[in-house]
């Protein structure tokens, strides 16, 4: 209980609440287990299918919630390191999370802000399923805002830097969901077909929750890859979903080789985890962001779809919380 009381704590730190503590982070424990990998590229193929009536967080059990709010954690030669939380504890989590919106932090007010990729001396930013009619376009200049932080996963997804060295991306891209671990997780970003102008980058960690590792629930399929170095020092603009249109971007399976599209629409929540609408993906769009403001600020991660709507996790005040966390523990 400890551990993740710290977490719901964590939430109110800075912020003046009556009672509010100051707490450790949550520990991740290392597993005596090692990761089992699946290897290969280009694994991920196609979307996952939407499908079902979006669940409410009230009907959830504490058990499920708990799952969710419990991460795992995998690095490049296969040591895995989990944080749990007691079902016991969710009562409490819930209850900061209420707490912040109480002195006027609610879901809308949470925001980190982009940064811009490191220029060369010479100015130059080169260093060396879709619904009805196909309305996406296809970006000709991936070295240009808001494209420049968006790149290709090795197992065919798609994945937004919203640090310098952290890959916000869908969990089914890190993980199958039933414990094992894909192991072609390099990032490379702003690729254009075989352009790619700052190269390939390796990938060190991985965190994803344990509700996705272990039982494929929707509801959490989001993850981070943390990276060995920062491919260009720029990042995304990432917050809280607050409603608007939004624009998804990334590498569509169906189309050429490492080539950015793009579409924008309408987006409606659905349900207190999801985020769907009618913009055009493909297989290869699972990690897109969901991104507010022109493409500039992240607000879901593009996961599943249907002949009738594409759909997505929701940034909510819990999960930009979680993932601040997971950001802190492997900067």
């Amino acid at each position: 209980m400890k551990n993740l009381l710290a977490l719901s704590l964590m939430l109110l730190i800075g912020v003046p609440a009556m009672n509010a503590a100051e707490a450790k982070e949550p520990v991740f424990k290392k597993s005596n287990a090692k990761a089992k990998f699946i290897h290969g590229d280009n694994l991920i193929k196609g979307l996952l299918p939407e499908t079902g009536a979006a669940i409410d967080a009230r009907l959830q059990t504490p058990r499920q919630k708990a799952a969710g709010l419990s991460a795992v954690m995998v690095t490049r030669n296969g040591d895995v390191y989990e944080s749990r939380m007691n079902p016991e504890d969710v009562a409490i989590f819930e209850k900061a999370i209420k707490d912040l919106e109480a002195v006027g932090r609610t879901a809308t007010s949470f925001s980190t802000a982009p940064t811009f990729p490191t220029l060369y001396e010479d100015g130059r930013v080169t260093p060396k399923v879709v619904i009805g009619t196909d309305n996406r376009v296809q970006v000709s200049n991936t070295v240009a805002s808001p494209y420049w932080h968006i790149g290709r996963i090795g197992i065919g997804c798609t994945g937004t830097l919203i640090t310098a060295k952290h890959v916000l991306t869908a969990g089914h891209c890190v993980s199958n969901g039933a414990g094992t671990w894909y192991s072609a997780l390099n990032f490379t970003t702003a690729q254009n077909g075989s352009y790619q102008p700052w190269g390939t980058t390796s990938w060190a960690r991985a965190v994803t929750t344990s509700a996705w590792h272990n039982s494929a629930d929707s509801n959490y399929d989001y993850a981070l890859i943390v990276l060995s170095s920062a491919p260009h020092g720029g990042n995304s603009g990432w917050g809280t979903y607050s409603g608007g249109t939004h624009t998804i971007s990334g590498y569509p399976g169906d189309k050429p080789l490492g080539t950015m599209w793009t579409h924008s629409g309408s987006v409606s929540t659905s349900g207190s985890y999801r985020l769907c609408y009618t913009i055009d993906t493909a297989g290869g769009n699972s990690g897109s962001g969901i991104a507010s403001d022109g493409g500039v600020n992240v607000r879901g991660i593009h996961t599943t779809g249907s002949p009738s709507q594409n759909c997505g996790t929701r940034i909510t005040s819990t999960v930009y919380n979680t993932l601040q966390n997971w950001i802190s523990t492997y900067p």
